[in-house]
C-alpha cells in the first residue's frame, strides 16, 4: 500500500466539534433557567447552547466523507463498541464505590451492552450509520449526479425548510434517519468536490456568517418574547440539527475544511483522537449531572459577573481532562491490545501494519482516527466525479 500524509484540517475541524458539543453540554445541563430574567448573561447561555448540533453535525459530516470511499471494516465497528464499554463500565464502577447510592450494579450490567440500554443517543444513531455505510456507499456509486442532487434537495425541503414552519415541525426526521441524510451530504462534496469551486477561506467565513447568523436570531428571538414571553422557546427551534440556519453552517465549515490542505500536525491529531473519548466520559449519565451541577454548579452563576470566566474555565478544563484521561486510555489499553491482534493477524498470514499517527493503515483504521471510523484518504481531496 502507498502511503498519503494524512491531513490535519478534518483533525481539526473534530476538535473544534467537541468544543462545540462541550459549550452546549456546559449550557443545557447545567440547570439553567432559560425564562427567567432576560440579560447579557442569560443570553450568553442560549449562545453556548447553540454550539452543541453543530458539532454533531460536523462528526456525521466528516465520518460520511471518509466512510463514502472506504471499504468497510468490521474491526472499526467493534473497536467503537470496546471504547463505549470501557468507559461505561469503568465509569460506573468508580461511582458505584466513590459515591455510594450511584452506579449500582444492576446499572453495571447494562453498562455491558451500552448500544441496547441507550446510554448514548448520539453513539446508538452512529453505529447504525456505520453498519449501513457499505450500503449507502452501493447508492452513491448507482446514483449520477443529477440523481444524487434530486434526492439530496427532496430531503433538504422535506427535513430543513418544512420544519420553519412551527406547525409542520411534526414532520421532523428520526436521529438516524438524519445521519443518513448527512451521510449523503458529505459523500456528495466528497465525490463533486469541484462543483465547489472557490478557496477554504470563503467558504469557512461563510459558515461563520452563518453561525452568527443563528445567534442574531436567539436575541431576535429574545427581544420578541420581551411582549410574549412564550415565544422565548421558540429558540429552541435553532437548537435542532435540522434548522435552517445550523445546517447550511455545518456544510460550509466541511467545504471549506475539506479545501484546507494543512498537512500533517501530529500534535493536532494527537488530541483530535481523544474527542470521542471526550464526549464519552463527560456526557456519561452518571458523569454529567455530577460534573455540571456538583463540581462546577453552573446554575449558581447565572446572575454573577464571573459567568464567563466560569464558562471558559469549565469547558476548557473537561475538554483537557478528558482528553488527557483518553489519551492514557489509548496508550495503556487500546494500543498494545491493538499491537497483539496486529501480530496474531500477522503470524495468521493476514497481514497488519502499525498505525502512525500520520500515516493511516489500510481503509482508514487508524490510531487517530478521534475514536470514530473516518477512512481517511490523503492530503487532498481527489475523486471528483461527474
Amino acid at each position: 500500500m502507498v502511503r498519503k500524509e494524512r491531513n490535519s484540517s478534518f483533525e481539526l475541524l473534530r476538535i473544534v466539534a467537541m468544543l462545540l458539543i462541550v459549550m452546549h453540554h456546559y449550557s443545557v445541563h447545567g440547570g439553567f433557567d432559560y425564562m427567567g430574567r432576560l440579560d447579557m448573561r442569560l443570553y450568553f447561555v442560549q449562545c453556548l447552547s447553540m454550539c452543541g448540533k453543530v458539532g454533531v453535525n460536523l462528526f456525521v459530516l466528516i465520518s460520511g466523507f471518509f466512510l463514502c470511499t472506504a471499504d468497510f471494516n468490521w474491526r472499526r465497528i467493534i473497536r467503537l463498541e470496546l471504547e463505549v464499554i470501557f468507559y461505561s463500565v469503568l465509569i460506573a464502577v468508580a461511582f458505584h464505590f466513590l459515591r455510594p447510592g450511584y452506579g449500582s450494579l444492576r446499572q453495571i450490567s447494562k453498562d455491558l451492552t451500552p448500544l441496547q440500554s441507550e446510554r448514548y443517543w448520539f453513539y446508538n444513531s452512529y453505529f447504525l450509520l456505520a453498519l449501513l455505510s457499505p450500503f449507502l456507499n452501493k447508492l452513491v456509486a448507482a446514483l449520477d449526479k443529477r440523481e444524487f442532487q434530486k434526492l439530496l434537495l427532496l430531503f433538504s425541503i422535506l427535513w430543513v425548510v418544512v420544519p420553519v414552519v412551527p406547525k409542520l415541525r411534526a414532520l421532523q426526521m428520526t436521529d438516524q434517519g438524519w445521519f443518513l441524510f448527512l451521510y449523503l451530504c458529505a459523500a456528495y462534496i466528497r465525490l463533486f468536490n469541484g462543483d465547489f469551486r472557490h478557496g477554504k477561506g470563503l467558504y469557512i467565513m461563510l459558515g461563520a456568517g452563518v453561525y452568527v447568523a443563528i445567534l442574531l436570531s436567539v436575541a431576535v428571538v429574545d427581544v420578541l418574547s420581551l411582549k410574549s414571553l412564550g415565544l422565548r422557546k421558540e429558540f429552541v427551534y435553532f437548537l435542532t440539527m435540522n434548522s435552517i440556519l445550523v445546517f447550511p453552517c455545518s456544510i460550509l465549515l466541511l467545504i471549506g475544511f475539506s479545501k484546507w490542505d494543512m498537512g500533517c500536525r501530529k500534535a493536532i491529531n494527537l488530541v483530535s483522537s481523544a474527542t470521542f473519548g471526550v464526549y464519552l466520559i463527560h456526557d456519561n449519565y452518571l458523569v454529567r449531572p455530577f460534573l455540571w451541577n456538583e463540581v462546577f454548579r453552573n446554575r449558581s452563576f447565572l446572575h454573577s459577573n464571573r459567568l464567563f470566566l466560569h464558562a471558559a474555565v469549565a469547558i476548557l478544563a473537561v475538554y483537557v481532562a478528558c482528553t488527557l484521561l483518553d489519551l492514557v486510555r489509548q496508550y495503556a489499553f487500546e494500543k498494545p491490545l491493538l499491537m497483539l491482534v496486529d501480530r496474531v493477524r500477522i503470524a495468521l498470514g493476514r497481514g497488519g501494519t502499525p498505525a502512525d499517527s500520520c500515516e493511516p493503515v489500510a481503509g482508514g483504521d487508524s490510531a487517530s482516527g478521534g475514536g470514530l471510523p473516518t477512512g481517511h484518504g490523503g492530503s487532498s481531496v481527489t475523486g471528483d466525479r461527474r
